[in-house]
């Protein structure tokens, strides 16, 4: 399915071959995020990867970036996450040379102008302001708040206005330089094209990213001084919850019998959460549960937009869904559950960014890929009793913890919470 080499810089580079696709996405994973950053560097992970987009040696401004790939047809996009940076361009086959000019040339000889960092700076003010503005956004935000308390993974990804305001450019070029390393990077390949050519072209573009050894440190997950309940109470039409506890790493084997029981929760039309709250109840338009999995720990949540009249018993309804999944869980769920879930992957396996990302991803933050054949495999082997028994692992009360934006009465519902 893939193939990986390792340059003698230690940048990995990792590909897979479709002969029959007629495009080619490129993927550059970065090993840093929000939670390496100390409290006065929070966003900038964020911010640098604002800035490699304002300009380079070769496309001194963003216009030109974005140009060279938007005027072929491409798609060009970054995103920052708790764990990892990702740059990405997809292109048609014949544009892969373009398209890795393009990335390499931002991260290998970004510019940084004074200037445009002033530009940007406002443009991440005002990113922040619309995630806070946004209750959709700022409930996700106060759910991480109340769910790693005191610790980075609590914090916004794209900081503060106020830990933004503190970053120069020095500081931003210093954490690059840092960070930024050949191996702490994986850039993966999905399309028309053979993993020799792509390490040969890569192993060029990317020949002036000097650095040390990976050296990666981030502060472990801790419970901090837990907070069950977080409310921002403002005048609204609706009021979205998000109701969530720890979760397993990215690692623990379990996961696939948990991603089986977030499938049958909240995972689409026919999910439990769905029929429940939607279909019978009438409670609310949209109703779904997520997963997130860390290095060292994770979430389940469960998302919800509801009158206020009705919080209390979307509330309800939800908390009893977790607790009868912990023994009612049939047989048919299951297995429609499994099929379902391989459905998804062999859909998106046509589709030369969805495969990019999942090698890349799993290079990078495990260290070893597991193919869509052993993917299958894991989820075949998921058993009913190992499902039950993670919904009794899990959802327990006082590891519950509830968000919750719009005009809330907190200690009405805090109550709902106990045992």
């Amino acid at each position: 399915m893939y193939e990986l080499s390792v340059l003698p810089s230690g940048l990995r580079v990792i590909s897979h071959h479709m002969p029959a696709s007629r495009s080619v996405t490129i993927c550059v994973y970065i090993g840093v995020g929000s939670r390496y950053e100390t409290d006065c560097e929070a966003g900038a992970s964020h911010f640098i990867e604002h800035m490699v987009f304002r300009g380079s040696k070769k496309y001194p401004d963003s216009q030109l970036i974005s140009s060279a790939i938007e005027g072929v047809g491409g798609i060009l996009n970054a995103a920052t996450d708790r764990e990892s940076t990702l740059y990405y361009a997809k292109v048609g086959s014949d544009k892969f040379a373009l398209a890795l000019d393009v990335l390499s040339d931002m991260l290998v000889t970004p510019l940084f102008n004074p200037e445009d960092l002033e530009k940007e700076r406002k443009v991440i003010y005002e990113e922040i302001s619309m995630s806070l503005d946004n209750p959709s956004h700022r409930v996700g935000l106060l759910l991480d708040e109340i769910l790693w308390p005191d610790h980075p993974l609590g914090r916004d990804i794209a900081g503060s206005r106020q830990s933004v305001a503190g970053l120069d450019s020095q500081k931003l070029l210093d954490f690059m330089h840092r960070h930024y390393t050949p191996a702490n990077i994986v850039v993966a390949v999905a399309g028309d094209i053979k993993h020799k050519n792509a390490v040969s072209a890569i192993s060029q573009a990317f020949g002036g990213l000097a650095g040390q050894e990976k050296v990666q440190t981030f502060e472990p997950y801790h419970s901090g001084n837990p907070c069950q309940v977080g409310v921002d109470k403002r005048d609204a039409e609706q009021i979205n919850l998000m109701l969530a506890m720890p979760g397993m790493n990215r690692l623990d084997e379990r996961r696939y019998a948990f991603s089986i029981l977030n499938t049958i929760l909240g995972d689409g039309m026919s999910s439990r959460l769905f029929a429940r709250v939607r279909d019978n109840l009438g409670l609310a338009y949209s109703v779904q549960s997520g997963l997130e999995y860390l290095h060292d720990t994770g979430a389940f949540s469960v998302f919800a937009a509801v009158d206020p009249a009705n919080l209390t018993a979307c509330i309800k309804a939800v908390l009893s869904e977790l607790e009868t999944a912990k023994t009612t869980i049939t047989a048919e769920e299951l297995t429609k559950a499994k099929e379902m879930s391989k459905g998804r992957i062999q859909l998106a396996m046509e589709d030369s960014r969805y495969m990019a990302k999942w090698i890349g991803s799993q290079e990078l933050l495990c260290q070893r890929v597991n193919t869509h054949e052993d993917v299958i495999r894991l989820i075949d082997g998921v058993s009913l009793k190992g499902v039950m028994q993670l919904a009794g692992e899990y959802f327990q009360k006082p590891q519950m913890r509830l968000a919750l934006v719009g005009p809330v009465d907190k200690d009405a519902v805090a109550c709902l919470l106990k045992d």
